[in-house]
This record gives structure tokens, sequence and C-alpha cells, in this order.
């Protein structure tokens, strides 16, 4: 196969293009490309309520959504698979070990987009077929350093392959949880401060996100019921882009959970359903993701043990 340098150049830029046009995020009208796929959701707890409650789910998958969240008092794995579309999917692992007041954690997500036709003229039969593969390795640490505080940190290597080209780099996320007084759960959140380095010439940006999330646990109690809501504010720093998302969970017994979540930024909004099932050490989550009706709706699975 021959494909020439402008040729080739173009190709990059629009399957990064039909990526994060299909997720449902901005391109910028500067031609930098933007890493979509760290902004996929990994975990179905998460997902299900658009990632309102990660600062408490005590998942050590919460490396790359919230490290604060992956505090907890029993180790701790975490496994979950993504169905999304044109054959789109993600797996993902991660764990977590306790330490007195701190918990370490690390684990991965893989994303893979297959069967993509090469061609060089409109015909039937392509050139080629090529995988697009996308990787986040991270490791977190969270730490109770106050009754009521909690603070975390991740830093993440980030690998992409787009056709016959590679990209490399690193990010930061830092986030504090506290327990107000006034049965709030605050948590402040600060992603992606880190570089990559040039795709085919092409800049790639991190999406740098300040996200402030405020949970109000158990604002109903009424056996077997109890419900939790909670709200997310975000503001994308560099295209100073801002959202909201909602998120409510109801609690049965502690046996099932009901979650639900919308988000809204800018004109696009999304909507999430799913539930959690725990069984013992066990604890099986789906959440099913309403994007567009141009597309099939993704759907997330995961299960976790604790020990």
């Amino acid at each position: 196969m021959d494909i020439n340098m402008k040729s080739h150049n173009l190709f990059i830029i629009l399957l990064s293009a039909v990526l994060m046009t299909l997720l449902g995020f901005p391109i910028k009208s500067s031609g930098e490309t933007d890493l979509a796929f760290i902004k996929m959701p990994i975990s179905a707890q998460s997902a299900a309520g658009m990632g309102v409650f990660t600062q408490m789910s005590g998942s050590p998958i919460a490396i790359f959504e919230n490290p604060a969240g992956i505090q907890n008092l029993s180790p701790k794995i975490c496994l979950s698979h993504g169905f999304w579309f044109s054959d789109i999917s993600s797996d993902a692992f991660a764990f977590s070990i306790p330490v007195r007041q701190r918990t370490f954690a690390a684990g991965f997500n893989f994303v893979r987009i297959p069967g993509i036709q090469i061609r060089e003229t409109p015909t039937e039969d392509p050139l080629n077929e090529i995988e697009a593969q996308y990787l986040t390795v991270g490791a977190g640490y969270s730490q109770q350093i106050r009754k009521r505080l909690t603070i975390g940190a991740s830093v993440k290597y980030l690998y992409e392959n787009l056709y016959t080209e590679t990209g490399h780099g690193y990010a930061f996320d830092f986030s504090g949880r506290w327990l107000a007084p006034s049965s709030l759960d605050v948590s402040i959140l600060i992603q992606n401060l880190g570089k990559m380095n040039k795709l085919d010439n092409e800049s790639t940006t991190l999406p740098r996100l300040l996200k402030i999330g405020i949970v109000r646990p158990d604002i109903f109690i009424e056996d077997p019921f109890r419900v939790s809501v909670g709200l997310s504010l975000e503001t994308n720093l560099d295209t100073k882009e801002s959202g909201a998302r909602v998120g409510t969970e109801i609690c049965i017994k502690n046996l099932l959970s009901l979650h639900a979540g919308y988000q809204q930024i800018g004109s696009l909004n999304r909507k999430s359903v799913g539930f959690s099932i725990q069984a013992k050490r066990f604890e099986l989550d789906y959440a099913l993701l309403f994007y567009s009706k141009d597309i099939d709706n993704p759907s997330i699975f995961s299960l976790s043990r604790r020990f």
C-alpha cells in the first residue's frame, strides 16, 4: 500500500475527528486533535450516574476518574468492558490496596477501533483494513489527612496508535474530597495536567478539566430505600467550555442500586441509566448510555471483588 504524505496526514486528522464526533466531543478550530478516549467513561458504576458519584465510589478504577475516590478499607479489584458502536470496545482492569489511612491503586484502560478500511479511491474493495488503539496506564494514591478530608493524585501514561503513527505522553490528576458538616460530600478535581508528543506533525493536546462535585448522600431514607443525589460542574481550562452533570442513586437493602444521570455541555446532552447488584464480596454493575439517535447506545459492564 502506497499512500502519499498529504493523504496520510488527512487520514490521521479525519480518524481523530471521527472518534471525537462519535463520542460527542468538540473539535478545535485550530486543527489540533484532542484525546477523546481519555474522556470516555470507564466503569459502569460511574457511567450510570454520569460520573457524579465517582468521588465516593471506593473503586480502584477511580484512578482514571477521581483519585480521591479510590479510598477503601479493603483490597479491591475491578474489571470493566465497554460495548460502544461501530465495533469500538474498551477494556479496563484496576486494583487497590489500603495501607492504614492510605490507599494505593494501579490499572489500565485499553480502547480499540477495528475494521477501519483504507482506500485511495472510492471502490468496494479497500486496500487495507487497520485498527486504531489507545492505552492508558495509571497509578494512584489517596490519603485521609483529616477526619473529613481526603486527597488523591494519579499519574497516567498515554499511548495512541493511528495507522502508522504513534503518540506518547503523560498526565496528572489531583483531587480533594471534603465531608462537610452539612452532610454534603464535596470534591474538587483537576484532570490531565501533562503533555503529548506530536502525532504525524499534528499537535495533540490534553483536555485539561476542572470539576467540582457536590453529593448529598442519603437525602431520603425510608426502609428499604436510601436515595442520594449529586451535581458536578466542569470547565475545560483550554476551551473555556463549561457543563453540568446530575445524578441520582437509589439503594435497596444494600443489595440493589439503581442509577440515572444527565449531562449538559453546550448544546450537547446525554442520559444514562444503570444498576448495581451486591452479593457478599462481589458487585456487578451495568450502565446504558444514550448519546445520539444516529448511533447504537453504548453499554458498560463492570465486575468488582473485595478481599
